[in-house]
């Protein structure tokens, strides 16, 4: 390199140990805040989970008992496709509403708002599916209510 283009250094100047005299010098220590806590998203994402398998899987089942032959029909038969409508009232209705309420509880209000339309979207599926009646109907024949 040229002489021109070469950086001198300078000295550093030397650090000071002791404090300046006549100045009192106060510490306060800074806070740290932790990270906000991750359980509450394991939780939320568990609840997606098993509502949205098991209201798959339990729909699975009501329609393997709604495929038996008309002279296939029993008893059995009508208690096993009761008790998995009821599961799946359960999934599709049940797992969203403690969603909602858990999410409430910890006031978070998106968590609470997003549970709460998986809960309407869900009853609204029902819905089409069935009116609120004649599910009640299916249940209380399967089940002998």
């Amino acid at each position: 390199m040229s002489p021109k283009k070469r950086k001198t250094r300078r000295p550093r100047p030397a650090r000071r140990t002791e404090p300046v005299s006549g100045v009192k010098v106060s510490r306060t220590p800074v806070v740290v805040e932790e990270p906000p806590p991750r359980w509450p998203m394991l939780v939320w994402g568990t609840l997606v989970v098993v509502w949205v398998l098991g209201t798959l899987a339990a729909f699975m089942r009501v329609l393997a008992s709604a495929g038996v032959m008309p002279e296939d029909v029993t008893d059995e038969v009508r208690s096993h496709g009761a008790w998995a409508l009821l599961w799946m009232l359960v999934f599709a209705l049940g797992t969203p509403l403690v969603g909602v309420v858990w999410a409430a509880l910890l006031r978070r209000r998106v968590a609470a708002a997003l549970f709460g339309c998986a809960l309407l979207g869900s009853a609204a599926v029902l819905w089409l599916f069935a009116p609120p009646a004649e599910v009640w109907a299916a249940l209380r024949v399967g089940l002998a209510l």
